[in-house]
């Protein structure tokens, strides 16, 4: 019986691979890199919402292999969390691919998106990305909704990731209490066994989401107009992320900007609806709040991109309504929101190296 119940979930649904286990201390890509996508190679997914083939690429990126710069053409670093990835769609429907097909041949982009992430794992990648892959622009894209809870491991703790403090007004990388879960030979080898314990972790998480967020799921308390201090750290420590990354990419000759990006909540109509029908004490919050800080800030070391105008007047079928990600719709709004305001930043064609 169990051999016919891994066939079935082989054939009726296929399994993310194991993935890897970021690392707190390392800053090499194979530390900062986390998630289920980091094993080089094509991986079919298929769930109740989507069906995609994921690439990962030889560094354990999802996107297209990476290659040394061409005489004539402007590169595009993209650096951010599970919007960069875009693990929901196939490798050409993702916002990386959206964007360089935009720009045309005359531009490529590169994509680096790590699950989770925060900007402390986005100014690290860019520190290891900016002399290997010699960008002319990098892009953080800020996921408003949630960055700034996964900078901060009183709101968000991850053992496998990195995080950062402020300690006299400089950045300290901070030790993450515990030890990063472990994948074992059964888990690595059954796509069945990656399929009971995936639907485990799924409903704990939520469970401890909604404990930490005291009855609502935390990431939603950014919209809380009470706030509390461990939220004005966690924007302090993002501002200055911010304002790292932006001075390491001015230093190596590059351009900087912030591409904004908006959660259904913030974005749709229809994803506001539901989130207070679930919610409703956020009819009473401004749910518009978080987005116009993060706007606030970003403005202060960067270009920014708002991919919200865009989303909210594409209408609807652009999230996934469980996931939470973009659909390939709403890859495709964005990622034509995103190559228009990257135009003003990409050096003249006399400048290409």
């Amino acid at each position: 019986a169990l051999l016919l119940a891994e066939a079935g979930v082989r054939l009726w649904a296929p399994q993310a691979p194991a993935g890897s286990i970021g690392g707190p201390a390392g800053d090499d890509l194979a530390s900062l890199n986390r998630g289920l996508f980091t094993e080089p190679g094509d991986h079919p997914v298929h769930t109740d919402e989507y069906d995609a083939v994921v690439h990962v690429n030889a560094h354990g990126f999802v996107d297209v292999e990476w290659g040394p710069r061409r005489p004539g053409v402007a590169r595009v670093l993209l650096v951010g969390d599970s919007f960069v990835q875009a693990a929901q769609v196939d490798l050409d429907d993702g916002l990386g691919r959206v964007v360089d097909r935009a720009l045309g041949p005359a531009v490529e982009v590169y994509s680096a998106g790590v699950p989770g992430a925060g900007t402390g794992t986005a100014l690290l990648l860019a520190r290891r990305l900016l002399p290997a892959l010699q960008p002319d622009v990098v892009v953080y894209a800020w996921t408003t909704s949630n960055d700034v809870l996964n900078n901060d491991p009183l709101l968000d703790d991850k053992p496998d990731k990195p995080y950062f403090d402020l300690v006299d007004g400089a950045l300290v990388r901070r030790v993450a209490a515990g030890d990063p879960p472990t994948a074992g030979p059964l888990f690595r080898a059954s796509a069945l066994v990656r399929l009971v314990t995936r639907t485990w972790r799924s409903r704990a998480e939520v469970r401890q989401r909604i404990a930490r967020g005291d009855g609502l799921p935390v990431d939603l308390r950014i919209h809380d107009p009470a706030g509390g201090p461990e939220w004005e750290h966690a924007w302090a420590v993002t501002e200055a992320l911010v304002a790292a990354l932006a001075a390491e990419v001015t230093a190596a000759g590059a351009e900087f900007a912030v591409a904004l990006v908006p959660d259904a909540v913030q974005a749709t109509d229809a994803g506001r609806a539901a989130a207070i029908a679930a919610w409703p004490q956020l009819a009473d919050w401004d749910l518009d709040r978080a987005h116009a800080r993060a706007a606030e800030i970003a403005s202060r070391h960067g270009v920014v991109i708002d991919l919200r105008p865009a989303l909210h007047a594409a209408g609807g079928g652009l999230y996934l309504p469980v996931d939470g990600h973009w659909t390939r719709r709403g890859h495709a709004v964005a990622g034509a929101a995103l190559a228009r305001g990257l135009v003003p930043l990409l050096p003249p064609p006399a400048d290409r190296e």
